[in-house]
């Protein structure tokens, strides 16, 4: 293996996501005491394995998540500052006495350093004198993959995307599939984090057969996501043929301790909605615990309770509330209070008669609704399209 092809395998090692989650559990209301401490330690011991002085600083002054050991700062400042004084004399003499080669591999060993002891300015403004030192496609599109990494470990989703655009126009130059399909997972986890749930389903179920973005995603997250977004998003058809029947979900789901994301997928397909209900409440709360989805687990809590509702309610004109509750293992004012908040939003195209208990669906009136639509949008385009051929004819 040559020098650079070495230091590309580095970059793929940074930054360390296991930290990140850890300190997300760290500064979350959502975990307890134990987890707190475990985490902590867990950061403490990667801290001094890897002298993150920057790191150790932002969280201990700006979070407030630990308390401030003058002793191990100016210890772990001093080994910094060594290890960049040796990595610095690199650069100059390879700058001095040899080639572009030795150059760029000792700048690759800056950007890591700066990275693992988690100073992010440093760290960014090192890759970008990286990347210009960097003449090959691949090596480029590293960097940039580096750079997306970099903001999603900082939860900088400005950055995150500046990398991503970045990229997408490099490989838009470049037949290269394998990174392609890559940056396909990066693009997928960038909607996650932005609520885009039908954007990522549509890209992890495409990614499933060629996934091999080990450096941001493990396999069992890849099905985790893809599985959370594809079961609020995507229609019956694509649950049956793309989740219920996909070795690939199937490998992961059959597991005993995964097997809960199968179950999940066959409660809402087969409207085993009581069941459903119950393992909904773990996958929420696997949401909280998670770093990147954790903003959004009411958004998620609320809209697949809208799905299942909608499903269950498609088939009728009219249903009891006492019914529809038994169905749901909910109580019957639950079940009222929960469904009139969707018809007072325009979620669900229903009516409820308190008087009889009924819920009246308008499945109907919401099909008549959704052509109306198309109809309008229909003739919109169409007076867009005669004015703009009178323009040309003039």
């Amino acid at each position: 293996m040559t020098e650079t092809a070495h230091s590309e395998d580095i970059l793929l090692t940074v930054p360390d996501f296991s930290l990140a989650d850890s300190i997300y559990i760290l500064e979350s209301r959502y975990s307890n005491d134990i987890e707190k401490k475990r985490a902590q330690e867990e950061i403490l011991e990667k801290i001094k394995m890897y002298n993150m002085g920057s790191l150790y600083k932002i969280l201990c002054e700006d979070k407030k998540l630990m308390d401030l050991d003058k002793s191990l700062v100016k210890s772990l400042e001093e080994k910094n500052n060594q290890e960049l004084d040796i990595i610095n004399a690199k650069i100059k003499d390879a700058e001095d006495n040899c080639g572009d080669l030795e150059v760029r591999t000792a700048h690759y060993s800056k950007t890591i350093h700066f990275i693992r002891i988690g100073d992010k300015q440093k760290s960014l403004e090192e890759l970008e004198i990286s990347y210009q030192k960097t003449i090959g496609s691949g090596y480029k599109l590293e960097l940039l993959f580096l750079g997306v990494r970099i903001g999603l470990f900082w939860h900088d989703s400005k950055i995150a995307n500046s990398y991503m655009k970045r990229a997408e126009d490099e490989l838009a130059k470049a037949g290269d599939w394998e990174r392609k399909n890559r940056l396909k997972v990066y693009q997928a986890l960038s909607k996650l984090v932005s609520r885009d749930f039908n954007g990522a389903s549509q890209i992890f179920l495409d990614c499933l057969t060629t996934f091999t973005a080990v450096e941001i995603l493990t396999f069992e997250q890849l099905i985790f996501y893809t599985v959370i977004s594809s079961v609020l998003t995507v229609g019956r058809t694509i649950i049956k043929s793309k989740l219920l029947t996909s070795p690939e979900i199937l490998k992961i789901a059959l597991q005993p301790d995964q097997h809960f994301l199968l179950e999940f997928i066959e409660c809402l397909y087969y409207g085993k909605y009581s069941r459903f209900y119950s393992i909904l409440v773990d996958i929420v709360y696997l949401l909280q615990k998670d770093r990147y989805l954790h903003p959004h687990h009411r958004y998620y809590l609320r809209n697949i309770r809208l799905r299942a509702y909608k499903q269950y309610l498609e088939p009728f004109e009219s249903v009891t509330l006492s019914e529809m509750s038994k169905s749901f293992g909910l109580s019957t004012n639950f079940l009222e209070d929960d469904i009139v908040s969707f018809i007072s939003s325009s979620k669900l195209p229903c009516k409820i008669d308190k008087v009889k208990g009924i819920i009246l669906c308008n499945t109907v009136d919401e099909k008549l609704s959704a052509y109306n639509e198309i109809i309008h949008k229909g003739d919109t385009l169409l007076n867009r399209l005669q004015k703009l051929s009178r323009v040309i004819q003039v």
